[in-house]
């Protein structure tokens, strides 16, 4: 009689236990994850951070934690996740009553881009694994990949003679055409400089005083296309990611020799994938870090797809930049077509070095 009463007392409790987390056992359980920083370089470490927390007298005996995770965020360090080749990351823990428990996973990146693990599936289960509940959350965990700056001996020679030229063209100079004012004649002053309207209205010789303009404007162009036809896929990776951590490493050096200066692609935004017309993207002139770490944000968001033709965005710099601009054309294919807008280009008095890049290849300056 008492084994069987305690058979009655069993079942009983297996399925009251069994009932009550499938009631009660996702009630007050939060949950967060979030990555330790919010921007990387291609290459570095970052940990991702997992919190949850449960706020009831109930214990939770198990609780798996899935999300997809792109492989190119490399686990380094102790292991905590189980992982399958398709890309799902897995972990285990249990809870005790009000527990607060934190994991630190430790990650390298290994791609550029913009990484967001935006939903995380949650399971709980019953102490004797008969019932499991299932929930989904959605995070805030984001790591925006930086492109890897190169050496400057790692650039292709035409981005080496680019920056040489800056270092020696681009000083700050008088510009005669802007003048700010006038003051009292000195010797030595050139007779062209004296303003003769304000010599006779004071009695005093006076001579024009220009303000200072740079010559010109670095303007860092990448054309995405790699092939004539917009329809073709972007299909050499390397080749893509190449032109990009070019430009990246071109800004940087310009960013370090104060320069002022902008950025126009034909590559699509990610966050422009699913937009009818998909604008060029074109980053105004200016200097400083956060003009350059706002380039290298712009830089990460890129994906391999065209917005428009190539040289549907040489036309609009040709219209739109009426200054002198000194042009890095960083492009994958050279064609008639694209040679006959680079001639309209040095025509409107822009220079154009052409840094025709072949993967592991070096070229010389067109």
């Amino acid at each position: 009689m008492n084994i069987a009463w305690f058979i009655i007392f069993l079942v009983i409790f297996i399925f009251g236990q069994s009932y009550l987390y499938a009631k009660k056992g996702l009630k007050k359980l939060t949950y967060r994850r979030h990555f330790d920083k919010e921007t990387v370089f291609v290459g570095q470490d970052v940990i991702l951070i997992d919190q949850i927390i449960n706020q009831k007298l109930l214990p939770i005996p198990w609780v798996r934690l899935e999300s997809k995770m792109d492989q190119s965020i490399q686990v380094n360090g102790k292991v905590q996740f189980d992982h399958t080749d398709s890309g799902v990351y897995r972990t285990l823990l249990s809870l005790l009553p009000y527990q607060k428990l934190t994991r630190r996973h430790h990650f390298t990146v290994t791609k550029r881009g913009v990484f967001e693990l935006d939903t995380i599936n949650l399971t709980i289960g019953d102490m004797f694994g008969f019932d499991e509940i299932f929930s989904s959350f959605e995070t805030d965990a984001k790591i925006i990949v930086y492109p890897t700056l190169l050496d400057h001996d790692q650039l292709t020679l035409p981005a080496q003679n680019f920056l040489g030229e800056q270092s020696v063209k681009r000083w700050i100079n008088e510009d005669p055409f802007l003048t700010v004012g006038t003051r009292d004649y000195e010797a030595g002053d050139s007779i062209a400089q004296i303003n003769w309207k304000a010599t006779a209205r004071t009695k005093n010789i006076q001579v024009k005083v220009n303000d200072y303009t740079a010559d010109r404007e670095p303007v860092i162009v990448i054309n995405g296309d790699q092939s004539d036809d917009i329809w073709f896929p972007i299909v050499d990776q390397q080749l893509f990611e190449q032109s990009i951590s070019q430009a990246a490493t071109v800004a940087h050096f310009l960013e370090g020799n104060g320069e002022s200066y902008s950025l126009a692609t034909n590559i699509v935004d990610a966050r422009d994938r699913h937009v009818n017309h998909r604008p060029f993207i074109n980053i105004e002139a200016g200097n400083g870090s956060p003009h350059f770490y706002h380039i290298l944000t712009q830089l990460a968001y890129l994906v391999p797809e065209r917005s428009r033709h190539f040289k549907y965005l040489l036309d609009e710099i040709i219209d739109q930049k009426k200054n002198r601009c000194d042009i890095l054309l960083i492009t994958p294919i050279m064609t008639s077509e694209l040679l006959v807008k680079i001639e309209q280009l040095r025509k409107a008095g822009h220079t154009v070095t052409i840094d025709h890049i072949i993967a592991g290849q070096e070229r010389e300056v067109v």
